[in-house]
This record gives structure tokens, C-alpha cells and sequence, in this order.
């Protein structure tokens, strides 16, 4: 409710838009992996406001399935509006949930203690370290 969501943002949380979107060849594959994907999320996060969802439509397959012989897929799209506590939450949501598309709706400005900014930064090193122990990148030093 609206008295809740002013009550939440005069505590300093921060009101955010996500859009979430998957690609499948199969419809039902596309609506079953974004599903699971939504339900996780709001399993472990928390003070969700609002739920917009559109349904799964073909479309014409980006470049990478037409080189594998597909020519239609099917895009699903969720986008939620909700409150994250502080920028290091919402930083976590990003890293660990991978939304198409991001925006900060209020407040116009954020302050960060430098316990939240070392926060951030950590998560996203550690996100880094993930990947280059997983071999799909991370930091090459050159000598």
C-alpha cells in the first residue's frame, strides 16, 4: 500500500523497476524458466510492491538461433517494481538475479556509508572471481 511504500522510502530504502526477460524455443520452457527465476527472487528478497507480467510471444530468433536452425523463439517478459533496503541489497539482486534493464525510481539522490560502498565493491569482486574460477573470464594480468 501506498502509506507502507512512503513509510519505506522516508527509511532511506530505495524504489527500483526491473524487467526480467528469457528466450526459449518452447513457450512453455520460456513461462517455466522465468516463473522459477520471479519465485526465487521474491523467495529471498523481500517488500515487493508490484508485479507486471507479460505473456510469451514468438518472435524472430536473435542471430545466435538462427545459426543453430531456429527461427522463431519465444520471449518472455517480467517487469517488478519493489524497495530494496540500500544499494548494497539492490547490487546483490543485480549480480545475482541478471535483469535485462535497471532503474532507480526514487530517491533522486542515494548517500553511501563506506561500509555499504566496500559491501558493493566486494560483491562485485567477488562475482568476478566466480567467473575466472569457473574459467568464463575474469582478470588477466599481464607481466
Amino acid at each position: 500500500d501506498k502509506d507502507k511504500e512512503h513509510e519505506l522510502l522516508s527509511k532511506k530504502y530505495i524504489k527500483t523497476w526491473m524487467m526480467f526477460e528469457v528466450q526459449a524455443v518452447d513457450k512453455k520452457i520460456a513461462d517455466s524458466a522465468l516463473k522459477k527465476h520471479i519465485k526465487k527472487l521474491h523467495d529471498e528478497t523481500r517488500n515487493f510492491i508490484e508485479i507486471n507480467e507479460t505473456s510469451a510471444e514468438a518472435i524472430d530468433a536473435p542471430e545466435i538461433f538462427k545459426k543453430q536452425g531456429i527461427e522463431k523463439v519465444f520471449s518472455k517478459v517480467v517487469e517488478i517494481t519493489f524497495l530494496a533496503k540500500d544499494m548494497d541489497q539492490l547490487t546483490l539482486i543485480a549480480i545475482n538475479y541478471g535483469p535485462s534493464a535497471i532503474e532507480i525510481l526514487e530517491p533522486e539522490k542515494i548517500t553511501l556509508s563506506m561500509r555499504e560502498a566496500q559491501n558493493i565493491l566486494a560483491s562485485i569482486a567477488d562475482m568476478i572471481h566466480k567467473f575466472a574460477t569457473a574459467g568464463i573470464g575474469g582478470m588477466i594480468i599481464n607481466q
